[in-house]
């Protein structure tokens, strides 16, 4: 009896063990060095993973330190956490429903004045909106300017935040990212 007991004990606390071992993943390992380097023209030098600490959801994210320190790539990956009810899919319907709701706007002919018409871009930072970018993920958004910003990417139930530096205007930056994401997304678990 006793035998069954401790049986019975080992197998309860390895389950939890079990269930973050699922949840955690290498969010490194999502793009290769070649990938990168192929894409940014310059050599990765370095990768660090990082799991920070939210409450909503599993974050990973992963920092691509590139010879060329201005090149580096950063990314960040948002899934459920295992057990959890709450959906990333849902959360992210909330975070770009006015950028949503523009679109619409847009492709119906409404649109309200460009507060930035005439602006340089460098001026524009602070008060972009996030655009939609078509033909990655199930649906995705620019959010930024050239000075910093990335693409968030929705795929099924988690999405990935990619920024890149450099010099390049956004939609040389816009187009490297597309590449690298539908990168990340074929591995993504």
């Amino acid at each position: 009896m006793k035998r069954l007991v401790l049986s019975v004990l080992v197998v309860c606390s390895a389950a939890p063990a079990a269930i973050v071992a699922a949840e955690r993943f290498d969010p490194c390992s999502l793009l290769t060095r070649r990938e990168i380097e192929e894409i940014q023209k310059d050599r990765v030098v370095s990768t660090k993973a990082s799991e920070p600490e939210r409450d909503r959801f599993a974050v990973s994210q992963c920092f691509y330190t590139l010879a060329t320190f201005s090149k580096s790539i950063s990314l960040e990956v948002t899934r459920r956490h295992a057990g959890e009810a709450e959906s990333p899919r849902a959360y992210w319907k909330q975070m770009f429903a006015r950028a949503l709701e523009k679109g619409k706007e847009h492709e119906e002919g409404k649109r309200e004045p460009d507060v930035n018409a005439g602006r340089p871009e460098k001026e524009r930072e602070g008060t972009a909106r996030p655009r939609p970018i078509s033909g990655v993920g199930d649906e995705a958004f620019w959010d930024g300017s050239s000075l910093g910003g990335g693409l968030h990417v929705l795929k099924g139930d988690a999405y990935l935040r990619l920024s890149v530096g450099g010099p390049d205007p956004v939609p040389v930056k816009i187009e490297k990212l597309k590449k690298l994401v539908r990168h990340a997304l074929r591995r993504l678990p």
